[in-house]
């Protein structure tokens, strides 16, 4: 079973993104420019469902909307990770180190209802393709993929300023079928928005 969780966590993750543009493509008619601003997301990630492979990630990723559909945003931006941890139990019984830095390119899809005029609740799918100082985690490879889905509530402070809360859940591989040591885990997510 162990060896399916990857594969499982994979499918489960690109189901609910594409579940969430068939959700609103049909009512797509209008599309049209946002307002020009950037959001910055600070988050925490811990190291879950794996019981050999322990990696907890630090992020920090900049966004800037460039199209809204209706209910849905499109960003894109950068990543920077920093992950910490171990790997065990593949190629062997030997503990691999798993820290590392990345960095690379990022795209994110939010789907959003309005509360009231200050609050928002959205659901948020993003992808990173990062690129490693070293093969991560273990030995694995020197790029690699980061998948996060969850829900995300804003404050809309005035008109340019707003703050979030997100509560994600994450998968990283690399998506080859060797040296693969996917892993995955869950976290909270700050962000903060301003628009100019």
């Amino acid at each position: 079973m162990r060896q399916y969780q990857g594969k499982i966590a994979r499918l489960a993750l690109a189901g609910a993104v594409a579940g969430v543009c068939a959700a609103v493509a049909p009512t797509a008619q209008a599309a049209g420019e946002v307002a020009p601003g950037y959001e910055v997301q600070v988050e925490y990630l811990d190291g879950r469902f794996f019981e050999d492979r322990n990696v907890d990630l630090y992020n920090v990723h900049v966004f800037k909307p460039y199209r809204q559909v209706h209910a849905m945003t499109m960003s894109y931006g950068m990543t920077l990770e920093r992950a910490l941890g171990t790997v065990q139990n593949y190629y062997g019984q030997e503990v691999r180190d798993a820290a590392a830095v990345g960095v690379g390119p990022a795209y994110m899809l939010r789907y959003t209802r309005a509360l009231n005029k200050r609050w928002d609740v959205s659901l948020d799918g993003t992808g990173s393709l990062l690129l490693y100082n070293h093969n991560h985690p273990g030995k694995g490879r020197s790029y690699g993929f980061l998948w996060r889905i969850g829900p995300r509530l804003t404050y809309h402070a005035g008109q340019r300023d707003s703050v979030s809360l997100g509560y994600m859940f994450h998968h990283s591989s690399n998506g080859m079928r060797t040296r693969n040591p996917g892993y995955n885990g869950i976290g909270f997510s700050l962000g903060y928005t301003h628009q100019y």
